[in-house]
């Protein structure tokens, strides 16, 4: 479910087909959802317009005969419902088990990717036996000298160049979207910057401490650093204690369990 509409959907196209073409299973999106989409659809920028094309498509009650049968058959189904917010779990008799989720049905204010939702009194109850939460994601501001923006998440940028010198790339400079090549987009575009001020003479190209002086700095500071090795034993943790339940690994939630392990 999506707090806002389609047009604000943060999922990627690539993330969408791979939905949309699960083997025995069919996607159900609702027309209703789109109905004021065909007026804005052509003005869309490319990606967006393709993400919500397929999005449309997918929804559509227009299919071949083919892809009819192939969505009767299939014994499984996902569900995407736009302008609808969690807001209460519905508790068992006994309170130890999910039979429900009470969801505020929204409307939007405003235009386009900025646009806000704001609840109405409609409400709407999903019976279900699990929730599984997106805990999502938020960057934070690592100085008063970095001008940040508290709402989108993000630090003000151009094309990840903040200023002559100091560069963001991935969610902290777009906010928590895309797949992990569009964060290696973001960094290779990075990159492009900072070859460009070192050619203009914006940034000093002298040799600085790097790593040593970071390290040192934390080490006065108290903080507890993990190296790569650090990271491999805990990495080989979690892969000894996934074999005892038969799975690839069993995640370390503890920090100072992993911190523990790294430093052992």
């Amino acid at each position: 479910m999506g707090r806002r509409g389609p047009l604000q959907a943060a999922f990627t196209i690539k993330e969408l087909r791979e939905l949309v073409k699960l083997p025995d299973c069919r996607s159900v999106l609702h027309g209703e959802d789109f109905a004021e989409v065909p007026n804005v659809l052509a003005g869309l920028p490319r990606p967006r317009k393709r993400l919500t094309e397929l999005m449309m498509q997918t929804a559509s009650t227009n299919i071949t005969k083919q892809e009819s049968e192939r969505q009767r058959l299939s014994s499984r189904e996902w569900e995407l419902k736009f302008f609808r917010s969690p807001c209460k779990v519905l508790p068992s008799g006994d309170g130890q088990r999910v039979t429900g989720i009470e969801l505020k049905i929204n409307r939007l204010e405003g235009l386009g990717e900025t646009a806000k939702a704001v609840e109405t009194d409609e409400r709407e109850v999903i019976d279900c036996g699990m929730i599984l939460r997106s805990i999502g994601y938020q960057s934070i501001p690592i100085s008063t000298d970095v001008p940040f923006d508290v709402h989108r998440g993000t630090i003000a940028n151009e094309n990840g160049r903040i200023s002559p010198g100091l560069y963001c790339s991935g969610w902290v400079r777009r906010g928590p979207t895309g797949v992990i090549l569009t964060t290696m987009t973001d960094a290779f575009d990075v990159g492009k910057r900072v070859v460009e001020d070192l050619n203009a003479g914006l940034i000093c190209s002298e040799s600085k401490p790097g790593t040593e002086a970071i390290l040192k700095d934390l080490l006065e500071k108290g903080v507890q650093t993990v190296s790569f090795e650090g990271w491999q034993r805990i990495d080989g943790a979690e892969v000894e204690r996934g074999k005892q339940h038969g799975k690839p690994r069993e995640k370390l939630t503890d920090v100072r369990e992993m911190l523990g392990i790294a430093a052992a």
